[in-house]
């Protein structure tokens, strides 16, 4: 490829891997929160941090951040939304005062039943027509990629 090949190929922001991850991303999320909001009273964030609560007998901010991969304020700020509407409780660890675990409430966990079907077939709907082993071969990129977005030495 000589100069200007290369120049006009990478002034093409297509030709970008995160540019069209991020494309991707904000389309999947605009999806998903008209999906849940015509559903439920919850946002995506919501969301994510009551489905790893449901999925955990409890769990600390720190875990759900790890889990999840968000960052504190905005998984801070939905925490307390879920508290105001009685879907999660925060609970002082009796043997370590600083500690407060969080656990999903009987309303959050009717509301996670109420809502994952509904997010299960728009999963289906995002893998219908893809073979099962492009699929699998799909994950393990996404995986190498995890894996170097973690990396720092550029």
């Amino acid at each position: 490829m000589n100069d200007s090949e290369q120049s006009i190929s990478q002034s093409d922001l297509r030709q970008y891997l995160t540019y069209r991850l991020s494309k991707l991303q904000t389309a999947l999320n605009v999806q998903a929160t008209r999906t849940l909001s015509a559903h439920s009273n919850i946002t995506l964030t919501e969301w994510r941090v009551l489905f790893i609560l449901c999925s955990k007998s409890s769990a600390t901010m720190s875990v759900i951040m790890k889990e999840s991969r968000l960052d504190k304020a905005l998984i801070s700020r939905s925490v307390k939304g879920l508290v105001e509407k009685g879907y999660i409780v925060s609970v002082q660890d009796k043997s370590d005062k600083r500690r407060h675990p969080l656990n999903a409430t009987d309303a959050g966990r009717a509301l996670k039943e109420k809502i994952l079907p509904i997010m299960f077939r728009r999963q289906q709907a995002l893998t219908d027509g893809i073979p099962p082993a492009e699929l699998e071969t799909f994950f393990k990129v996404l995986e190498q990629l995890e894996t170097v977005a973690l990396r720092r030495d550029f």
